[in-house]
Protein backbone atom coordinates (compact mmCIF):
# COMPACT_ATOMS: atom_id res chain seq x y z
CA UNK A 1 0.00 0.00 0.00
CA UNK A 2 1.06 3.62 -0.41
CA UNK A 3 2.76 4.61 2.85
CA UNK A 4 5.97 4.05 4.77
CA UNK A 5 8.05 0.88 4.98
CA UNK A 6 9.63 0.15 8.36
CA UNK A 7 10.39 -2.57 10.90
CA UNK A 8 7.36 -3.29 13.05
CA UNK A 9 9.67 -3.48 16.09
CA UNK A 10 10.37 0.27 15.65
CA UNK A 11 6.71 1.14 16.23
CA UNK A 12 5.03 2.80 17.98
CA UNK A 13 7.24 5.85 17.99
CA UNK A 14 8.85 8.62 15.99
CA UNK A 15 10.95 7.46 13.03
CA UNK A 16 13.29 9.31 10.68
CA UNK A 17 12.33 9.25 6.97
CA UNK A 18 15.53 8.33 5.12
CA UNK A 19 14.40 8.03 1.49
CA UNK A 20 11.83 6.64 -0.90
CA UNK A 21 11.35 3.42 -2.86
CA UNK A 22 11.08 4.05 -6.60
CA UNK A 23 8.52 1.95 -8.49
CA UNK A 24 10.19 -0.90 -10.34
CA UNK A 25 13.54 -0.47 -8.58
CA UNK A 26 15.05 -1.85 -5.36
CA UNK A 27 15.96 0.47 -2.49
CA UNK A 28 19.71 0.98 -2.49
CA UNK A 29 20.32 0.75 1.27
CA UNK A 30 19.19 -1.17 4.33
CA UNK A 31 16.57 0.46 6.55
CA UNK A 32 17.70 0.42 10.18
CA UNK A 33 15.82 0.53 13.48
CA UNK A 34 14.12 3.88 14.00
CA UNK A 35 14.04 4.60 10.24
CA UNK A 36 11.31 4.53 7.57
CA UNK A 37 11.14 5.07 3.82
CA UNK A 38 8.27 6.16 1.58
CA UNK A 39 6.91 3.33 -0.57
CA UNK A 40 4.27 3.19 -3.35
CA UNK A 41 1.69 0.45 -3.83
CA UNK A 42 3.51 -2.41 -5.54
CA UNK A 43 6.95 -1.26 -4.45
CA UNK A 44 9.53 -3.80 -3.27
CA UNK A 45 9.97 -3.86 0.52
CA UNK A 46 13.52 -2.70 1.42
CA UNK A 47 15.88 -4.83 3.47
CA UNK A 48 15.29 -4.32 7.16
CA UNK A 49 11.53 -3.69 6.74
CA UNK A 50 8.70 -6.09 7.50
CA UNK A 51 5.59 -3.84 7.52
CA UNK A 52 4.05 -0.79 5.87
CA UNK A 53 2.19 2.05 7.56
CA UNK A 54 -0.58 3.20 5.16
CA UNK A 55 -0.32 6.85 4.14
CA UNK A 56 -3.76 7.66 5.57
CA UNK A 57 -2.57 6.56 9.02
CA UNK A 58 0.71 8.43 8.91
CA UNK A 59 1.52 11.70 10.69
CA UNK A 60 4.51 13.41 9.03
CA UNK A 61 6.39 16.39 10.46
CA UNK A 62 9.27 17.37 8.20
CA UNK A 63 11.52 14.33 7.87
CA UNK A 64 9.98 12.56 10.83
CA UNK A 65 7.13 10.02 10.94
CA UNK A 66 4.92 9.36 13.94
CA UNK A 67 3.15 6.01 13.93
CA UNK A 68 1.23 3.70 16.18
CA UNK A 69 1.83 0.03 16.82
CA UNK A 70 2.30 -2.28 13.81
CA UNK A 71 2.67 -6.01 13.41
CA UNK A 72 5.08 -7.81 11.15
CA UNK A 73 3.45 -8.25 7.72
CA UNK A 74 0.96 -5.39 7.98
CA UNK A 75 0.03 -4.06 4.51
CA UNK A 76 2.63 -6.31 2.90
CA UNK A 77 2.24 -9.15 0.38
CA UNK A 78 4.82 -11.80 1.28
CA UNK A 79 6.31 -14.21 -1.29
CA UNK A 80 4.20 -17.33 -1.79
CA UNK A 81 0.99 -15.78 -0.45
CA UNK A 82 -0.73 -16.20 -3.86
CA UNK A 83 0.99 -19.08 -5.68
CA UNK A 84 3.25 -21.80 -4.34
CA UNK A 85 5.91 -23.73 -6.20
CA UNK A 86 4.49 -27.05 -7.42
CA UNK A 87 0.86 -25.98 -6.95
CA UNK A 88 -1.57 -27.01 -9.72
CA UNK A 89 -3.33 -23.88 -10.90
CA UNK A 90 -5.08 -24.82 -14.14
CA UNK A 91 -6.27 -28.33 -14.90
CA UNK A 92 -6.60 -29.63 -18.49
CA UNK A 93 -9.98 -28.89 -20.00
CA UNK A 94 -10.40 -25.49 -18.39
CA UNK A 95 -11.31 -22.72 -20.79
CA UNK A 96 -8.82 -19.89 -21.00
CA UNK A 97 -10.56 -16.60 -20.24
CA UNK A 98 -9.47 -13.40 -18.51
CA UNK A 99 -8.58 -14.92 -15.09
CA UNK A 100 -6.62 -17.77 -16.67
CA UNK A 101 -4.79 -15.38 -19.01
CA UNK A 102 -3.76 -13.31 -15.98
CA UNK A 103 -2.23 -16.32 -14.24
CA UNK A 104 -0.47 -17.59 -17.37
CA UNK A 105 0.98 -14.18 -18.15
CA UNK A 106 2.11 -13.67 -14.54
CA UNK A 107 3.99 -16.97 -14.66
CA UNK A 108 5.60 -16.14 -18.00
CA UNK A 109 3.62 -18.44 -20.28
CA UNK A 110 3.16 -16.57 -23.55
CA UNK A 111 2.12 -19.77 -25.37
CA UNK A 112 0.34 -22.87 -24.06
CA UNK A 113 -1.04 -26.01 -25.66
CA UNK A 114 -4.81 -25.98 -26.05
CA UNK A 115 -7.54 -28.19 -27.45
CA UNK A 116 -8.70 -26.82 -30.77
CA UNK A 117 -12.31 -25.72 -30.97
CA UNK A 118 -14.53 -28.46 -32.40
CA UNK A 119 -15.73 -27.67 -35.92
CA UNK A 120 -19.50 -28.11 -36.03
CA UNK A 121 -21.51 -28.01 -39.24
CA UNK A 122 -24.83 -26.14 -39.17
CA UNK A 123 -27.31 -27.43 -41.74
CA UNK A 124 -30.84 -26.18 -42.42
CA UNK A 125 -33.34 -28.19 -44.43
CA UNK A 126 -36.68 -27.35 -45.98
CA UNK A 127 -38.09 -26.13 -49.31
CA UNK A 128 -39.70 -23.20 -47.50
CA UNK A 129 -36.39 -21.61 -46.49
CA UNK A 130 -34.95 -18.51 -48.15
CA UNK A 131 -31.84 -16.46 -47.39
CA UNK A 132 -32.25 -13.80 -44.68
CA UNK A 133 -31.59 -10.96 -47.13
CA UNK A 134 -34.51 -12.03 -49.35
CA UNK A 135 -38.12 -11.00 -49.00
CA UNK A 136 -40.06 -14.22 -48.40
CA UNK A 137 -43.31 -15.04 -50.10
CA UNK A 138 -46.32 -16.00 -48.00
CA UNK A 139 -45.30 -19.67 -48.22
CA UNK A 140 -41.66 -19.07 -47.32
CA UNK A 141 -39.65 -18.16 -44.19
CA UNK A 142 -36.21 -16.69 -43.74
CA UNK A 143 -33.57 -19.18 -42.64
CA UNK A 144 -33.05 -17.54 -39.25
CA UNK A 145 -32.44 -20.74 -37.29
CA UNK A 146 -29.01 -21.31 -38.78
CA UNK A 147 -27.75 -17.96 -37.47
CA UNK A 148 -29.21 -18.50 -34.00
CA UNK A 149 -27.73 -22.00 -33.81
CA UNK A 150 -24.32 -20.89 -35.10
CA UNK A 151 -24.22 -18.00 -32.63
CA UNK A 152 -25.10 -20.32 -29.76
CA UNK A 153 -22.44 -22.83 -30.80
CA UNK A 154 -19.77 -20.15 -30.94
CA UNK A 155 -20.74 -18.87 -27.50
CA UNK A 156 -20.44 -22.43 -26.20
CA UNK A 157 -16.87 -22.63 -27.46
CA UNK A 158 -17.23 -24.31 -30.84
CA UNK A 159 -16.37 -23.16 -34.34
CA UNK A 160 -19.66 -23.12 -36.26
CA UNK A 161 -19.57 -23.47 -40.05
CA UNK A 162 -22.62 -22.77 -42.19
CA UNK A 163 -23.40 -25.35 -44.84
CA UNK A 164 -25.70 -24.47 -47.75
CA UNK A 165 -29.40 -24.97 -47.04
CA UNK A 166 -30.94 -27.99 -48.68
CA UNK A 167 -34.44 -28.72 -49.90
CA UNK A 168 -36.74 -31.66 -49.34
CA UNK A 169 -35.82 -33.62 -52.45
CA UNK A 170 -35.19 -37.32 -51.71
CA UNK A 171 -31.54 -38.07 -51.02
CA UNK A 172 -30.45 -34.44 -50.74
CA UNK A 173 -30.07 -34.49 -46.94
CA UNK A 174 -28.27 -37.84 -46.95
CA UNK A 175 -25.74 -36.57 -49.48
CA UNK A 176 -25.08 -33.42 -47.42
CA UNK A 177 -24.65 -35.43 -44.22
CA UNK A 178 -22.29 -37.92 -45.90
CA UNK A 179 -20.01 -35.08 -46.94
CA UNK A 180 -20.22 -33.40 -43.52
CA UNK A 181 -19.25 -36.39 -41.37
CA UNK A 182 -15.94 -36.58 -43.20
CA UNK A 183 -15.01 -32.96 -42.52
CA UNK A 184 -16.57 -31.94 -39.19
CA UNK A 185 -16.49 -32.99 -35.53
CA UNK A 186 -20.27 -32.76 -35.11
CA UNK A 187 -23.36 -31.80 -37.11
CA UNK A 188 -26.43 -29.84 -36.05
CA UNK A 189 -29.43 -30.13 -38.36
CA UNK A 190 -32.32 -27.69 -38.12
CA UNK A 191 -35.66 -29.07 -39.30
CA UNK A 192 -36.65 -32.33 -40.91
CA UNK A 193 -36.63 -34.37 -37.70
CA UNK A 194 -40.38 -34.67 -37.20
CA UNK A 195 -42.55 -37.58 -38.38
CA UNK A 196 -43.96 -36.10 -41.57
CA UNK A 197 -43.58 -37.85 -44.90
CA UNK A 198 -40.95 -35.36 -46.04
CA UNK A 199 -38.93 -35.31 -42.80
CA UNK A 200 -35.84 -37.29 -43.81
CA UNK A 201 -33.42 -36.67 -40.96
CA UNK A 202 -34.01 -39.91 -38.97
CA UNK A 203 -33.69 -42.14 -42.02
CA UNK A 204 -30.70 -40.21 -43.38
CA UNK A 205 -28.79 -40.44 -40.11
CA UNK A 206 -29.62 -44.15 -39.84
CA UNK A 207 -28.27 -44.72 -43.35
CA UNK A 208 -24.90 -43.10 -42.61
CA UNK A 209 -23.57 -45.92 -40.47
CA UNK A 210 -23.46 -47.21 -36.91
CA UNK A 211 -24.73 -46.30 -34.43
CA UNK A 212 -27.01 -44.12 -36.58
CA UNK A 213 -30.18 -42.74 -35.07
CA UNK A 214 -30.02 -43.39 -31.31
CA UNK A 215 -32.99 -41.36 -30.05
CA UNK A 216 -35.82 -39.93 -32.12
CA UNK A 217 -38.40 -38.08 -30.10
CA UNK A 218 -38.17 -36.80 -26.54
CA UNK A 219 -40.93 -36.48 -23.97
CA UNK A 220 -40.30 -32.75 -23.68
CA UNK A 221 -42.07 -29.52 -24.52
CA UNK A 222 -40.94 -27.84 -26.63
CA UNK A 223 -38.73 -30.11 -28.70
CA UNK A 224 -40.53 -33.43 -29.05
CA UNK A 225 -39.05 -34.19 -32.55
CA UNK A 226 -35.44 -33.91 -31.30
CA UNK A 227 -33.03 -36.47 -32.77
CA UNK A 228 -29.80 -37.74 -31.25
CA UNK A 229 -27.54 -39.79 -33.46
CA UNK A 230 -23.94 -40.46 -34.38
CA UNK A 231 -21.75 -41.87 -37.10
CA UNK A 232 -18.78 -43.45 -35.38
CA UNK A 233 -17.65 -40.74 -32.95
CA UNK A 234 -19.31 -37.87 -34.84
CA UNK A 235 -22.46 -36.76 -32.97
CA UNK A 236 -25.46 -35.53 -34.93
CA UNK A 237 -28.10 -33.39 -33.25
CA UNK A 238 -31.40 -32.97 -35.07
CA UNK A 239 -33.25 -29.91 -33.79
CA UNK A 240 -36.91 -28.99 -34.31
CA UNK A 241 -37.51 -26.43 -37.01
CA UNK A 242 -39.47 -24.09 -34.73
CA UNK A 243 -37.15 -21.30 -33.49
CA UNK A 244 -37.90 -21.39 -29.76
CA UNK A 245 -37.82 -25.18 -29.62
CA UNK A 246 -34.54 -25.20 -31.50
CA UNK A 247 -32.68 -22.89 -29.09
CA UNK A 248 -34.13 -24.42 -25.93
CA UNK A 249 -33.19 -27.96 -26.99
CA UNK A 250 -29.77 -26.83 -28.19
CA UNK A 251 -29.11 -25.37 -24.73
CA UNK A 252 -30.77 -27.94 -22.46
CA UNK A 253 -30.03 -31.15 -24.39
CA UNK A 254 -27.21 -30.28 -26.78
CA UNK A 255 -25.25 -28.16 -24.29
CA UNK A 256 -23.68 -31.03 -22.32
CA UNK A 257 -22.76 -32.85 -25.55
CA UNK A 258 -21.10 -29.79 -27.00
CA UNK A 259 -19.31 -29.05 -23.73
CA UNK A 260 -17.67 -32.48 -23.84
CA UNK A 261 -16.62 -31.87 -27.43
CA UNK A 262 -14.98 -28.63 -26.25
CA UNK A 263 -13.06 -30.54 -23.56
CA UNK A 264 -14.99 -29.17 -20.58
CA UNK A 265 -17.65 -30.39 -18.18
CA UNK A 266 -20.68 -28.17 -18.37
CA UNK A 267 -22.05 -27.15 -15.01
CA UNK A 268 -25.45 -25.56 -15.33
CA UNK A 269 -25.91 -23.85 -11.97
CA UNK A 270 -29.43 -22.47 -11.54
CA UNK A 271 -30.34 -19.33 -9.67
CA UNK A 272 -33.49 -18.81 -7.66
CA UNK A 273 -36.55 -16.58 -8.17
CA UNK A 274 -40.19 -16.51 -7.15
CA UNK A 275 -42.98 -17.09 -9.66
CA UNK A 276 -45.12 -14.11 -10.54
CA UNK A 277 -47.83 -16.26 -12.15
CA UNK A 278 -49.00 -19.86 -11.71
CA UNK A 279 -47.78 -22.63 -14.01
CA UNK A 280 -49.72 -25.70 -15.08
CA UNK A 281 -48.14 -28.41 -17.21
CA UNK A 282 -48.76 -31.94 -18.38
CA UNK A 283 -47.62 -34.57 -15.87
CA UNK A 284 -45.21 -37.12 -17.28
CA UNK A 285 -43.50 -34.61 -19.57
CA UNK A 286 -40.47 -32.37 -19.09
CA UNK A 287 -41.10 -28.74 -19.90
CA UNK A 288 -38.58 -26.01 -20.66
CA UNK A 289 -40.43 -22.79 -19.89
CA UNK A 290 -38.83 -19.40 -20.72
CA UNK A 291 -39.19 -16.66 -18.11
CA UNK A 292 -38.55 -12.92 -17.91
CA UNK A 293 -37.01 -11.57 -14.71
CA UNK A 294 -37.55 -8.40 -12.78
CA UNK A 295 -36.45 -7.17 -9.38
CA UNK A 296 -39.21 -7.39 -6.78
CA UNK A 297 -39.25 -6.04 -3.21
CA UNK A 298 -38.06 -9.41 -1.88
CA UNK A 299 -35.72 -10.44 -4.68
CA UNK A 300 -35.95 -11.73 -8.23
CA UNK A 301 -39.40 -12.42 -9.68
CA UNK A 302 -39.91 -14.73 -12.68
CA UNK A 303 -42.71 -14.10 -15.16
CA UNK A 304 -43.47 -17.22 -17.25
CA UNK A 305 -43.73 -16.38 -20.93
CA UNK A 306 -46.31 -17.80 -23.31
CA UNK A 307 -44.69 -20.89 -24.78
CA UNK A 308 -45.21 -21.06 -28.53
CA UNK A 309 -42.50 -22.92 -30.39
CA UNK A 310 -42.97 -20.87 -33.55
CA UNK A 311 -42.06 -17.58 -31.82
CA UNK A 312 -38.69 -16.34 -32.99
CA UNK A 313 -38.53 -13.61 -30.32
CA UNK A 314 -39.27 -15.82 -27.32
CA UNK A 315 -35.67 -16.62 -26.40
CA UNK A 316 -34.62 -13.01 -27.00
CA UNK A 317 -37.30 -11.76 -24.59
CA UNK A 318 -36.44 -14.28 -21.87
CA UNK A 319 -33.67 -14.19 -19.28
CA UNK A 320 -33.59 -17.94 -18.77
CA UNK A 321 -35.88 -20.93 -18.48
CA UNK A 322 -37.42 -23.31 -15.97
CA UNK A 323 -36.64 -27.02 -16.34
CA UNK A 324 -39.82 -28.64 -15.01
CA UNK A 325 -39.52 -32.39 -14.45
CA UNK A 326 -42.07 -35.06 -15.30
CA UNK A 327 -43.45 -35.21 -11.76
CA UNK A 328 -44.44 -31.53 -11.68
CA UNK A 329 -48.00 -30.59 -12.64
CA UNK A 330 -48.64 -27.19 -11.02
CA UNK A 331 -46.61 -24.39 -9.50
CA UNK A 332 -48.24 -21.65 -7.43
CA UNK A 333 -47.68 -17.90 -7.40
CA UNK A 334 -44.79 -17.02 -5.11
CA UNK A 335 -43.26 -20.49 -5.27
CA UNK A 336 -39.48 -20.47 -5.46
CA UNK A 337 -38.11 -22.02 -8.65
CA UNK A 338 -34.71 -22.72 -10.20
CA UNK A 339 -33.92 -20.83 -13.39
CA UNK A 340 -31.22 -21.77 -15.87
CA UNK A 341 -29.63 -19.10 -17.98
CA UNK A 342 -28.83 -19.83 -21.59
CA UNK A 343 -25.23 -21.00 -22.04
CA UNK A 344 -25.17 -19.14 -25.36
CA UNK A 345 -26.20 -15.80 -23.89
CA UNK A 346 -25.01 -13.29 -21.29
CA UNK A 347 -25.93 -13.30 -17.63
CA UNK A 348 -29.56 -12.59 -16.81
CA UNK A 349 -30.47 -9.05 -15.93
CA UNK A 350 -33.06 -7.86 -13.49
Amino acid sequence: MDGFALAAASAPGRLRIVGAVEMGRPFSDRVRAGEAVRIPTGGVLPAGCDAVLPIEEALVRGDELECGALECGDAVTPPGSDLLAGEILLHPGRRIAAPELSVLATLGYARVEVFRRPRIAVLSSGDELVAVDRRPEAWQIRDSNRYAIAGALRAMGAEAIHLPSIGDAPGELLAALRAAVVEFDAIVVSGGSSVGERDETPAAVAALGAPGTIVHGLKVKPGKPTLLGAVGEIPILGLPGNPSSSLLILDAVGGPILARLCGVERSAVPFSARLEAPVRKRRGWTWYLPVALQQGPDGLVAQPLTLRSSMTSLAARSDGYLALGEEIETLAVGERVDIYRYAHGGPPTA
